[in-house]
């Protein structure tokens, strides 16, 4: 017998004999009766030659337990109800067995092994718009402007720019991030747009368009510069 199955029968034992004592606790007892003088008669002193005993023999206290409340009663069997519980949930537990660890199938290699279809990127994003729907490439974006609840996408394809019902971090999000970068809590840039950049503003191509960088997201783009 395994050590958690003797621990699990322990257990067992432990509620049982806490359910035994809640049943004592209900069961009707004979009530303890009071000390005094027997009742009067010549035959209950036959053992006492010269007569009955003196009276001080009866005074004398007798020491009994009161029989127990009956909310008394409710408190404890509640009490031993959540032990019993406990060591039985205890016990199951012990006796399920753990089960093993399962080992790692080891990745297969070779000529039988499964090919991986990686997934290809995104080259472009769609908009609901006026109850429709409207395709953009992402080739087609240089930078993109939150307006509080709109966008406005600049394409090189337009002059005027695509105002759609759109937040910047829902863009984020989607746009990849290899192509895309925030640089403001206003502006999201294409990278390959850069013409000029230092720590605090890029300058864009085609037409040329200043922007500034947020002292929040300037780490990130210093850290894009270094690795470009």
């Amino acid at each position: 017998m395994t050590k958690r199955k003797q621990i699990g029968f322990g257990l067992v034992a432990a509620a049982l004999a806490l359910l035994a004592v809640a049943v004592w606790l209900f069961v009707d007892r004979p009530p303890i009766d009071s000390p005094g003088p027997p009742p009067e008669g010549p035959e209950m002193f036959l053992d006492f030659p010269g007569g009955p005993p003196p009276e001080p023999f009866f005074d004398e206290p007798s020491e009994h337990r009161p029989p127990i409340k009956a909310e008394h009663k409710i408190a404890l069997v509640g009490i031993l109800a959540v032990l019993t519980t406990l060591c039985i949930v205890a016990a199951i537990r012990l006796f399920k067995t753990p089960k093993a660890p399962q080992a790692i199938a080891p990745i297969p290699s070779g000529p039988d092994a499964p090919v991986q279809v990686q997934k290809e990127a995104p080259t472009s994003i769609s908009f609901k718009s006026d109850y429709k729907t409207i395709t953009v490439q992402l080739d087609d974006i240089r930078y993109i402007e939150s307006m509080s609840e709109y966008v406005k996408i600049y394409l090189d394809s337009q002059a005027d720019p695509l105002i759609v019902l759109y937040s910047l971090k829902r863009l984020v999000e989607e746009l990849p991030a290899d192509r895309f970068m925030r640089i403001h809590r206003s502006y999201i840039i294409a990278l390959n747009r850069i013409r000029q950049a230092n720590a605090s503003s890029v300058v864009l191509e085609a037409p040329a368009t200043t922007l500034p960088v947020g002292e929040s997201y300037r780490p990130a783009f210093r850290k894009f510069l270094a690795e470009k």
